[in-house]
C-alpha cells in the first residue's frame, strides 16, 4: 500500500518486484488524483491505482463534530485516504499479509486487522514527525496518526539505524526494526550513449555535475544554482527532474553568460523513466545530494540518489550528514561539503577535482555497487514476510474473516447438496 501513483517510487516497486520472485501474489495499490487504473508491470505485478476524492473532507469533520481547523482537515483527509486504499483491496483481494508504506496507508491499520486479522508490516521512509520544514500542526497530525496506529504494526522496516532508534524511542512498543536502506538493483552499469549530454545540449566532453529528483525545497537546490556561477568552464550543472523548484531553475538556465556554446552553467532536463534512469545517469560526473539540515528527517536521510549514482559509476557529492558521509566516506565514493552550503565552497570543491580523483572514486563506485546491492538486502523483507506468515496461522482471524470463511462454507454445501 503506498499514497502515491507508485511509478516513480522504486522503495515499493523494488519491495514488490522481490516478493514476486519468491513466488508471492503481489498486489500494489495506490492513489491518483486522475481517473482509476489497474496495470500490470513487466515482472507480473498487478497495480490498482485508486481515485483520491477529497471533497467528502468537510462533510466527514460535521458528521463527527470534530472542530472545525486544520489539524482535523488534514486528520481527515489522511483517514479518507487510507480507508480509500482499504476499500480497493477489500473489494479486490483478501490479503495474507498488508505491507504499509510510510505513515498515510497507517491511518486505516485497523480496517485491515478488524477485517482480514492478517499482520501488518509498516515500511517508513521518513521521520514524519520532523520533515523538512513542515508545519507544525501538520507534524502534530503526523504523530498522532503513528501513535493512533502502531499498535496495529507486526513488523517494521527503516532505511538506516539513526532513523530506528528515533522511532524506537519515540514509540517503544514497535517490533524491532529490520533494517532496509534505498539500495538499488545491481546491473552492469550501462555504456553511455552520450544522450545525457545530447539533451542537455552539451560537447561531449563537458564535465556534469548532476541533481536528479525531485525539485523540493531544502535540498539545496539554491546552493548548487549560485554555485554554479563559480564553476570552471569544463563543467556544468545538470537538473534532470521534476517539483516546485522548476521555475527558479529555468531562470539561472535562461541567463546570459560568456561561456562558449555547449559548455553553460545550468541545464535542465525533464525526467525519465525508472527503469531507464542509469542508462541517463551514467553520463553524469559526478551527483549532486547537498541536502539541508532542517529537521532530523534530512539530518538522517540516506536516500535513493546515495545508490543511484554509484550503481552508474558517478561519483556522490554530498552534504555532510551521518548516514551519507558514512557510507561515502567508508567506500570512497565521493565527498562531502559542510552543513552551510556555502556556494563558493561547493564550487572550490567541484573545482578542486582532478580526473585522477573521480577515477578513484568512479572504480570504489563499482565496489560499493556490488557491495550494497539490493540483493544484499532483499533476504531480510522475504524472511521478515515468510516469518509473519508463518506465525499468522497461530493467530486467531478477526470475527468477519471467521463469518465470512462460515458463509463460504455454507454456500458451498448447499450448493453440493
Amino acid at each position: 500500500m503506498a499514497h502515491n501513483g507508485i511509478r516513480h517510487d522504486a522503495r515499493v516497486l523494488k519491495g514488490a518486484a522481490s516478493l514476486k520472485a519468491h513466488g508471492h501474489d503481489v498486489h500494489i495499490f495506490g492513489l491518483t488524483a486522475d481517473q482509476p487504473e489497474d496495470f500490470v508491470l513487466p515482472n507480473n505485478v498487478t497495480v490498482h491505482l485508486i481515485h483520491r476524492d477529497l471533497s467528502d473532507v468537510k462533510a466527514r469533520i460535521t458528521r463527527e463534530q470534530l472542530p472545525p481547523g486544520r489539524e482535523n482537515a488534514i486528520w481527515t483527509s489522511f483517514r479518507i485516504q487510507g480507508e480509500t486504499i482499504f476499500e480497493g483491496v477489500r473489494s479486490t483481494m483478501t490479503p495474507d499479509i498488508v505491507h504499509m508504506h510510510d505513515h498515510l496507508t497507517l491511518a486505516a491499520s485497523s480496517n485491515y486487522k478488524e477485517t482480514f486479522g492478517c499482520p501488518l508490516v509498516w515500511d517508513a521512509h521518513e521521520i514524519y514527525e520532523d520533515l523538512a520544514s513542515i508545519e507544525t500542526v501538520r507534524a502534530n497530525v503526523n504523530a498522532q496518526v503513528i501513535q493512533d496506529n502502531v499498535h496495529n504494526v507486526d513488523g517494521f522496516i527503516t532505511l538506516n539505524s539513526s532513523i530506528a532508534q528515533y522511532y524506537h524511542r519515540r514509540y517503544p512498543n514497535l517490533p524491532d526494526a529490520v533494517l532496509i536502506p534505498n539500495a538499488v538493483v545491481r546491473k552492469t552499469p550501462p555504456v553511455y550513449d552520450g544522450r545525457l549530454h545530447s539533451a542537455a545540449e552539451l560537447e561531449s566532453d563537458q564535465k556534469i555535475l548532476l541533481f536528479q529528483g525531485g525539485y523540493s525545497p531544502n535540498r539545496g537546490i539554491s546552493a548548487l544554482l549560485e554555485a554554479s556561477q563559480h564553476l570552471s568552464e569544463q563543467w556544468t550543472l545538470v537538473f534532470m527532474g521534476w517539483g516546485k523548484l522548476a521555475d527558479e531553475i529555468a531562470s539561472y538556465t535562461e541567463s546570459a553568460t560568456d561561456r562558449p556554446r555547449g559548455r553553460p552553467q545550468v541545464a535542465m532536463i525533464p525526467s525519465v523513466p525508472h527503469d531507464d534512469l542509469l542508462n541517463w545517469t551514467t553520463g553524469a560526473t559526478l551527483g549532486a545530494i547537498p541536502y539541508e539540515n532542517t529537521g532530523l528527517n534530512h539530518l538522517y536521510c540516506s536516500p535513493n540518489k546515495l545508490w543511484e549514482y554509484p550503481a552508474a559509476g558517478v561519483p556522490v557529492l554530498a552534504t555532510d550528514l551521518p548516514e551519507m558521509s558514512q557510507r561515502i566516506n567508508k567506500y570512497g565514493i565521493g565527498i562531502t561539503v559542510p552543513e552551510d552550503l556555502n556556494p563558493r565552497t561547493i564550487a572550490n570543491t567541484v573545482n578542486a577535482l582532478s580526473d585522477s580523483n573521480l577515477s578513484l572514486m568512479k572504480q570504489r563506485c563499482e565496489e560499493f555497487a556490488i557491495s550494497e546491492d539490493w540483493s544484499s538486502y532483499e533476504d531480510q523483507l522475504v524472511n521478515l514476510h515468510l516469518q509473519l506468515g508463518i506465525s499468522a496461522h497461530d493467530r486467531p482471524r478477526s470475527w468477519y474473516k471467521r463469518l465470512s470463511d462460515l458463509v463460504t462454507r455454507i454456500a458451498g454445501t448447499r450448493q453440493r447438496r
